[in-house]
C-alpha cells in the first residue's frame, strides 16, 4: 500500500509539473460554460454575426435547463473524450519509450500497483475536472436559463463519469500493449467511436453497452428515473472496466519480461 501511495503521489506530481491538473479542468470549464452562454445569446449572436438580411426577425426557443445541460455533456462526449485521451495516451507507453518504467520496476514495486497508481492519477484529474466543469455549467444554466434540481445534477454526473471511467481505463490499456503515443489515440478514440455507433445503430440488442450511461445520464436529466436497463449497462461496464484492468496489469508483466 505504502509503494502504491508513492507511485500515485508521483503521478499527481507529475500532473501539476506537466500542468494537467490545470489546463484539463479548464477545457472542461469553457467546454461547461460555453453551451448555457451561447444558447442564451444564441439570437443576438446570430443577428450580429450571421450576415442575416435587415429586418429579419428570429423566434428561438430558449432551451430547457436540462437540455442546455444535456449537450454540455455531448460536449464533453466529444471535446472532452479527446482531451481526457490526448492528456493520457502517454501515462505508460511514454515512460517504457524514455526508460522510466524500467527503471521504477527494477525496484521490488508490484507490477499491479504501477498499473493501478496511473489508473488512479487519471481517475483522479477526470473526476475532478468533470465536477467542476458540470458545476461551472450548472451555475450559468440556473443563471441564465433555469435551475436544475440538485439530485438530478448529482445522479447525472455519477452516470456520466462511469463513462469516462470506461474511456481512461480504454486509454490506459492501449498505452500499455503500444508505443507511439499517435497509435494509443487512434486506436481508444476508434474504439470508443465504434461502440457508441454500433450502440446508437443496435440500441434493441446493445442495452449491456458502456455507451449506454450517456444515454441513461440523459434520461435522468429530463425525467429524474432510470431506464430497467440501466442496472445491466451498470455491472458489465464495471465488469468490463475490471477486465480491461487486470488485463492491462498482465500485458505490462510480459513487456517488462520482453524488454
Amino acid at each position: 500500500m505504502t509503494q502504491w501511495t508513492v507511485l500515485y503521489r508521483k503521478e499527481m506530481t507529475e500532473m501539476v509539473r506537466n500542468y494537467k491538473i490545470l489546463w484539463i479542468p479548464i477545457v472542461f470549464i469553457l467546454l461547461g460554460v460555453m453551451q448555457p452562454v451561447s444558447s442564451y445569446y444564441m439570437p443576438e449572436i446570430l443577428d450580429t454575426f450571421g450576415g442575416l438580411p435587415e429586418g429579419t426577425i428570429l423566434e428561438m426557443p430558449t432551451p430547457t435547463g436540462a437540455e442546455v445541460l444535456m449537450k454540455v455533456l455531448s460536449n464533453y462526449g466529444m471535446l472532452g473524450v479527446l482531451i481526457l485521451v490526448l492528456g493520457a495516451m502517454g501515462v505508460v507507453s511514454a515512460e517504457r519509450q524514455s526508460g522510466v518504467a524500467g527503471m521504477v520496476m527494477i525496484k521490488p514495486v508490484p507490477y499491479s500497483s504501477y498499473i493501478l497508481s496511473k489508473w488512479a492519477g487519471l481517475l483522479t484529474i477526470t473526476l475532478i475536472s468533470l465536477f467542476i466543469g458540470y458545476v461551472a455549467s450548472w451555475y450559468y444554466t440556473s443563471l441564465l436559463i433555469e435551475t436544475v434540481a440538485f439530485e438530478r445534477i448529482f445522479q447525472s454526473v455519477v452516470i456520466y463519469s462511469i463513462w469516462l471511467v470506461f474511456v481512461v481505463t480504454l486509454t490506459l490499456f492501449f498505452s500499455t500493449i503500444m508505443k507511439g503515443n499517435g497509435s494509443v489515440a487512434f486506436a481508444t478514440i476508434f474504439v470508443v467511436f465504434a461502440i457508441s455507433t454500433v450502440t446508437s445503430i443496435l440500441g434493441k440488442y446493445m442495452k449491456w453497452s458502456p455507451a449506454t450511461m450517456t444515454e441513461h445520464t440523459g434520461q435522468v436529466l429530463l425525467s429524474g428515473e432510470l431506464d430497467s436497463s440501466f442496472l445491466l449497462a451498470f455491472i458489465t461496464t464495471i465488469a468490463i472496466i475490471i477486465v480491461v484492468l487486470i488485463s492491462s496489469i498482465q500485458i505490462f508483466k510480459q513487456k517488462e519480461l520482453l524488454e
